[in-house]
């Protein structure tokens, strides 16, 4: 039971094991002490790929779960109790990596075999936007279910697949430890224009546990906007998270990714600058117009696209939050056209909570 006036909530991770900059604000609100702060202890159970996450709060394994947005959609369209709650990011961070021996440029790709984290989860729907965007058909290319970012890092390092999108930590470290046998294809920018609408992370909860228990919604919401402005807004910040999950992070959990000073500082002044973090939960009309639209030419669900957001989303807490926290002055993920409660969607003036780390 919960303690002490303490809440606790049992979240399934996607991202398996361990956590990457690509997760870096769900990584960053459970270490940095956000979601403590908010009275909430979360659990995490690592589950391979955002599939498998709805999978588990389906299930009641867990009260919410860690993973793309994509199965979420997918499971209000087949007409299951799953909820967006909050957006991890805006965008993805993350690069394709190949074996240079099979794979000099993107026109090598077409019948190569691609490492992904499950079919449907997030790296294998960037994997598929990828690929649409190079004009390649989706069927010539072998996709290989092998879990998260470091079970697809030992088969591109044995040789069993040609290429993988994983972290952009990992990527670039990859391309330096072992320049004879991988490169990295296509960065952060080319990634971008080719699939400008990403597969980001979201958290899910069950429709029973938005019914039930709002204040853990509301802490979950809470806590993970304070973290994503404490990113946005704090160099520092962002270098302690890293150092937290990815540098140092426990061997029990994964190897360290020994990324520099210098490339967490690119990586940082690429997420900051391209709008990546979701300093205002990420739950704007036209953000998921944006997305719906890609899911629907994915797909092939024409209808998807006129989904309102109230659907697969419970945008309310996200509003509520905002109204108590003021909107954050970045010039991204406005939340002008959504609902939110009166006066939420002014620009912050000097009272809004940048979210700094919890004392």
């Amino acid at each position: 039971g919960e303690e002490a006036g303490r809440m606790r909530a049992r979240l399934a991770s996607g991202a398996g094991g361990t956590f990457g900059v690509d997760d870096i604000a769900v990584a960053w609100a459970t270490s940095g002490g956000f979601w403590e702060a908010e009275g909430l202890d979360v659990e995490w159970t690592p589950v391979r790929g955002g599939v498998k996450a709805a999978e588990a709060v389906l299930a009641g394994e867990v009260d919410g779960g860690y993973g793309t947005w994509l199965p979420v959609v997918q499971c209000r369209r087949d007409g299951k109790p799953l909820k967006v709650l909050v957006s991890m990011a805006l965008a993805l961070a993350q690069n394709l990596v190949v074996n240079r021996r099979s794979i000099q440029s993107t026109a090598d790709l077409q019948g190569k075999r691609w490492a992904v984290d499950g079919l449907g989860a997030l790296s294998h729907t960037l994997g598929q936007l990828i690929v649409r965007g190079l004009g390649i058909p989706d069927g010539s290319i072998e996709w290989v279910v092998a879990g998260p970012p470091p079970q697809r890092i030992e088969k591109l390092l044995s040789g069993e697949v040609d290429c993988s999108l994983v972290r952009v930590e990992e990527a670039a470290v990859l391309a330096r430890q072992h320049p004879e046998l991988l490169s990295r294809l296509l960065g952060f920018e080319e990634t971008m224009s080719l699939a400008p609408v990403q597969p980001h992370g979201v958290i899910s909860v069950s429709d029973a546990l938005v019914r039930e228990r709002p204040e853990v919604c509301r802490a979950l919401v809470r806590g993970l906007v304070r973290a994503s402005r404490s990113l946005h807004d704090s160099l520092d910040d962002f270098k302690r998270a890293v150092r937290e999950h990815v540098t140092e992070r426990p061997a029990s959990l994964g190897p360290c990714v020994a990324v520099s000073d210098e490339e967490i500082e690119a990586i940082w002044q690429r997420e900051h600058d391209s709008g990546s973090f979701a300093v205002n939960g990420g739950l704007t009309q036209e953000h998921w117009a944006r997305n719906l639209a890609v899911y629907a030419e994915l797909k092939g669900d024409a209808a998807a696209a006129a989904l309102p957001l109230e659907d697969f989303a419970a945008p309310g807490f996200a509003a509520d939050v905002l109204a108590e926290l003021g909107v954050h002055s970045a010039s991204h993920d406005r939340p002008g056209a959504s609902p939110s409660p009166a006066g939420a969607d002014t620009a912050a003036g000097p009272g809004a909570d940048s979210g700094a780390a919890p004392a």
